[in-house]
């Protein structure tokens, strides 16, 4: 028995001499060693010391002690450098070692060199072919892109207004077809790139001039590819590792691409939305991709699921009857699976249905209808929960499923994945949204459609909103806070992707039209209405009146609460089982 030098732990050989000062095990004799069993074990510090017993040759005992750093006495002592934890390091680094896992050392470039294309194709076909992926990414991309980015010019000072209004009126002309194909709108687009960095992990936007006009060309994540000198297909500063230039690769006829016709596009005229994992990464991976691998057996449960409900599905009937196989073989065709011509190899079809012929004595029994099992319903509920951690997704919108959940904890799980769609939202608007808009004010400038102002980068990008889950509560809460002064009116309205001008607008051109509609009533008939009735308004509720509809309403929500998740609540369409 004998330890490694630099490392911890033992192991039994044909015989050891080892100092016992400097060594964590050592033997008393150098003899070939008989049986070995553990009489004691006693941790001190970080480290376990064990005592062995060893039955040597001629029926001797030897005494071992193992650990590291460890003095090799008749008694154990404890350490003689307390705290000190091993040689390793940590533990997980032994577990991975011991177990053969092999990590590499590299940059976040080095790391996707090889897996990234990989990785991105298994993406697209998930895309193409998984209705659970599929659902999820467009799930997603309509909560984080809605109907668009609406902007809103904030210049200040003279004739700002105006300005503002006009540039308003550009941005929604250009929106119509933004993109060189001429194919998708502003919103689409928006939706297309937001798709690509989730589904590839970055995508590229190319500036470009056609008969005088500006568009995007949009650039998948496959096309950002240079020469094999640039793996990545982005010539970066070898300091900074900032982008000097970008190649984009076309698509082939045969729609293969063609890293040899590459063209070179420089920064200015190109936008590189990506988010990387780490700071020495300059491309991005699909965001799902620690899930593919689950995603794969996911996959596999369910058609295995499908085809076994598919088979019991069908109907088995043996037909036993005299000289049954002679009269089988004239209604029966051969099974093109089967082996020879043998009777016993044919089947009938009718629809749905499978007759089997055999032979008297012969039988033909079926599997059990117990599929599918009974916590199978559980069980792929559970991974799908788990399939939608790298989104933030909860389970209620991957199957849009919500009779499991009260308000309460529906509103808990949409508000974490509420935070991650802002943060595609932020990212969107700064590398996007911000850069197209510049972009375009410059033109509009250059062309003579707006004056240049020393502002006129100056704007607010108002973000889609997410759907209500309770429209009241949603309503109550955005008036209280304005009551108590938590927020304001401008606010509001730009979480409800509306801006407050044109409310107010809308609502003073309704109100002066009711009061006109109310007046001219009372030339025509000597009595005055309600001008409310014609704006939408209740005219004849206090606020005394309201607010206590507003508590009894609150007040019979709160009671609905109370019940436990997956119990029939007074407002619900179902009945108690």
């Amino acid at each position: 028995m004998g330890r490694q030098p630099g490392k911890g732990g033992f192991g039994i050989a044909g015989g050891a001499d080892i100092d016992r000062k400097t060594s964590g095990i050592a033997c008393r004799r150098r003899r070939p060693v008989g049986k070995l069993r553990i009489v004691g074990v006693g941790n001190f510090g970080f480290e376990s010391v064990c005592r062995f017993d060893i039955d040597g040759v001629g029926g001797e005992k030897n005494q071992l002690y193992a650990g590291e750093n460890a003095i090799m006495t008749d008694k154990v002592k404890i350490e003689s450098k307390p705290g000190y934890y091993s040689a390793t390091g940590y533990k997980s680094a032994r577990m991975s070692s011991s177990d053969g896992l092999s990590v590499t050392q590299s940059t976040g470039d080095a790391c996707m060199q090889y897996d990234r294309l990989t990785l991105i194709n298994q993406s697209r076909h998930f895309y193409r072919n998984n209705s659970i992926y599929n659902g999820m990414i467009k799930r997603a991309v309509s909560y984080i892109i809605g109907n668009g980015f609406k902007v809103q010019p904030t210049t200040k000072g003279r004739g700002s207004k105006a300005w503002n209004e006009l540039a308003g009126k550009l941005w929604i002309r250009d929106r119509r077809r933004p993109e060189i194909r001429r194919l998708l709108s502003g919103s689409r687009v928006e939706k297309m790139i937001c798709r690509e960095v989730i589904v590839a992990g970055d995508t590229g936007v190319i500036k470009t001039k056609r008969d005088k006009v500006y568009l995007q060309q949009l650039v998948e994540a496959e096309q950002i590819a240079g020469p094999r000198t640039i793996a990545d297909g982005i010539k970066k500063d070898e300091v900074t590792g900032a982008p000097l230039l970008y190649y984009v690769a076309p698509y082939s006829k045969s729609g293969r691409l063609t890293r040899s016709k590459a063209q070179q596009v420089s920064p200015e005229n190109f936008i590189f939305i990506t988010d990387p994992d780490r700071p020495s990464a300059t491309r991005g991976v699909p965001a799902c991709q620690s899930a593919f691998p689950m995603l794969h057996r996911i996959n596999d449960v369910c058609d295995s699921e499908a085809i076994a409900w598919q088979l019991l599905s069908r109907m088995a009937i043996a037909v036993t009857r005299e000289d049954g196989p002679s009269l089988g073989l004239a209604e029966s065709s051969q099974d093109p699976n089967a082996n020879g011509t043998e009777l016993t190899g044919r089947l009938t079809e009718i629809g749905y249905a499978l007759i089997y012929h055999a032979k008297p004595g012969e039988k033909v029994e079926g599997i059990q209808r117990n599929l599918p099992g009974a916590n199978f319903t559980e069980s792929i509920r559970m991974f799908l929960r788990l399939l939608g951690l790298p989104l933030g997704i909860p389970l209620e919108i991957i199957l849009l499923d919500w009779t499991q959940s009260n308000y309460s904890q529906s509103r808990a799980v949409l508000e974490q994945a509420y935070q991650t769609f802002m943060g595609y939202q932020e990212m969107l608007e700064e590398f996007y949204y911000r850069e197209i808009y510049n972009w375009k004010i410059r033109q509009w400038i250059a062309a003579g459609e707006l004056k240049n102002r020393p502002d006129k980068y100056s704007h607010e990008w108002i973000k889609p909103t997410w759907p209500w889950i309770d429209q009241l509560k949603e309503a109550q809460a955005y008036g209280m806070k304005v009551d108590r002064g938590f927020t304001t009116h401008t606010a509001v309205c730009k979480s409800l992707n509306t801006e407050r001008d044109d409310v107010i607008a809308l609502r003073s051109e309704e109100v002066t039209s009711a009061i006109e509609m109310a007046q001219a009533i009372e030339k025509k008939t000597g009595t005055l209405p309600q001008w409310q009735l014609f704006a939408g308004l209740d005219p004849y509720k206090s606020k005394e009146e309201k607010e206590k509809e507003e508590k009894d309403i609150l007040a019979d929500s709160d009671k609905s609460e109370a019940k436990p998740a997956g119990q029939a609540r007074p407002d619900d369409n179902t009945k108690e089982e």
